[in-house]
């Protein structure tokens, strides 16, 4: 796989601020159509990883443990729950995380970041902490070997 370069576009920085903020859906990454199971395939990977992803946030266990659950039931169901204050961080560093193809697929990928987004939107605007530019020792993929 070769590098990403940008061309300066406008709608290339549109689709920069959608990579990272969403939304997701429409963005021209992908001409195939979404399967029928890629919230399943997202909440499968994501209760496999469970005790790890919770681990790794920088967040409360039982507060992010809590979020999490909100915001995997409304991937699932479309059903709001409000997630515990102060937890709008925890989602959006997971959100900020999720690696496509290592994680999940494209598709998976993307309901999993919406559902985190819309149930951090619910609680505040605080964005996770930045993702480093010099190296990823923010992600130890001992953690999720499997």
């Amino acid at each position: 796989m070769g590098g990403c370069y940008e061309n300066g576009e406008p709608q290339t920085r549109i689709n920069q601020r959608r990579v990272d903020n969403g939304p997701w859906t429409g963005l021209p990454d992908v001409k195939y159509p979404e399967p029928e199971n890629s919230r399943a395939e997202a909440l499968q990977r994501v209760i496999k990883h469970r005790s790890n992803i919770i681990k790794v946030n920088p967040a409360d266990d039982q507060l992010f443990d809590e979020a999490l659950r909100c915001a995997l039931t409304y991937m699932m169901t479309g059903e709001i729950s409000i997630p515990p204050s102060g937890s709008d961080v925890a989602l959006r560093y997971l959100r900020d995380r999720i690696n496509v193809p290592r994680d999940l697929s494209i598709y998976a990928a993307k309901r999993l970041r919406e559902a985190l987004e819309e149930t951090a939107a619910l609680v505040g605007e605080r964005q996770g902490s930045p993702i480093p530019v010099q190296h990823r020792r923010d992600q130890d993929p001992v953690n999720f070997a499997s």
